[in-house]
Formats: structure tokens, C-alpha cells, sequence
């Protein structure tokens, strides 16, 4: 269960010692966070597709479209004479901020936000934008975002620069691409306005570490 990095490896090694394998993805696309997590830029969606075709010319069967625990459960398939079952669900859900006005339209979930892009939904993103965040994903959402049209893009994060998470070549990118970062601050609330984000409030972050 799953067509993401895990399921499909799995299914290459089974495959590879004979054994006959089928993997259940619930989004409409292979790959799992390969596909929409990691945006095309940095990963080409043709070269995953041929990765995936070469297990799947070795006899595994990828049936998308197929939710566990509403088309398919344990039971249905041990009817159906599967003997044994490999969960890799993945971790397709972000983190919440726990601050007032995160449920504001336009306060967008980053994880949510990479997919809906990657599977073709549109995503209103505004010419103005910040993201909240200094690790990979972060940067990942304010480079799509900029492909997007976005044109002032902050982004603001706990950590000083030489702290971030994120790797420095993907840091390096971020600045060459004109976006903003602002290191030691962090969101304390979402500023609502005639029902919408309208700003952030920020405070200092004196040490992430301690």
C-alpha cells in the first residue's frame, strides 16, 4: 500500500526474488512524495516515470486511484489471496503552526501546497508571499511559488542562517532566485482582515537550540 519510495522498492525487491506483487496508491499518480512533494524543478517527471516503468516491466502491478481503508482493507484482500501486506502510507500530512488565524484563506499548508501544484490544481498564490519555515520543503514552496508568478517573497524562519536546516546549495538557490530570507524571528499570530490574511506578526527567536 502505496506507490511512494518504500512501496515501489519494496515491490522491486519482492518482484526481484519472484514474488507476485500489486501496489495500491491513493493519489492518481506514482511516486508518492517523489511525484508531489519534491517539485519538477529539482526532479523531472520523466525520470521518475521511466524508474517506476522498469519495476513495473518486471511484472508489479500499480493500481492507482485506490484508498485503504475505503476500496481496499486487510480483509479484502486476504479474501482476494494476498498473503502478506507492506504499508508505506508516507507522510503526505505538515505540520500545523498552533497559531491563532492558521485557518484563514490564503494561510496555505506547505505540504498541501507542493501536491495541489504537482497534481495541476490551481493555487492562488498572489504576487506577494511569505513562507514560514528555513528546512527544504520551505524553499522548495517559495521557488514553486515564485514558477508560479509570485514576484516579493520572504521567507522567515527560527533559525539563523548558519542553523537552517535546509542544505546550503538549496539556501544558495533561494537567494540566486531573488527571494528574501529572514532569519530569528517566528509567527506569533495570522492578522485577519475582512475574513482574509492580511499580515503576520512576528517575534524574535533568541536560540533554537536552548
Amino acid at each position: 500500500v502505496g506507490a511512494g519510495p518504500a512501496g515501489v522498492t519494496a515491490a522491486f525487491c519482492l518482484a526481484r526474488e519472484g514474488y507476485q506483487t500489486t501496489v495500491f496508491e491513493k493519489l492518481p499518480v506514482m511516486g508518492g512524495m517523489m511525484a508531489v512533494g519534491i517539485p519538477e524543478y529539482r526532479l523531472p517527471r520523466d525520470i521518475l516515470a521511466a524508474e517506476i516503468q522498469g519495476i513495473q516491466d518486471m511484472g508489479v502491478e500499480i493500481i492507482t486511484d485506490v484508498a485503504f481503508g475505503e476500496d481496499i482493507t486487510l480483509e479484502s484482500l486476504k479474501k482476494e489471496g494476498y498473503a502478506a501486506l507492506f504499508m508505506a502510507v508516507g507522510l503526505h500530512r505538515g505540520r500545523k503552526l498552533n497559531i491563532e488565524g492558521e485557518e484563514l484563506p490564503g494561510a496555505l499548508n506547505g505540504v498541501e501546497f507542493l501536491r495541489d501544484v504537482a497534481l495541476g490544481n490551481e493555487v492562488p498564490v498572489g504576487k506577494k508571499l511569505v513562507v514560514i519555515g528555513g528546512g527544504n520543503v520551505a524553499v522548495d514552496v517559495a521557488l514553486t511559488a515564485k514558477r508560479l508568478g509570485a514576484q516579493d517573497i520572504s521567507l522567515v524562519c527560527l533559525e539563523k542562517r548558519e542553523e537552517m536546516p535546509a542544505w546550503d546549495y538549496e539556501i544558495d538557490e533561494a537567494l540566486e532566485e531573488g527571494i528574501t530570507i529572514i532569519n530569528s524571528l517566528g509567527p506569533k499570530s495570522f492578522l485577519e482582515k475582512e475574513g482574509k490574511l492580511a499580515g503576520i506578526e512576528l517575534k524574535r527567536c533568541t536560540a533554537v537550540f536552548d
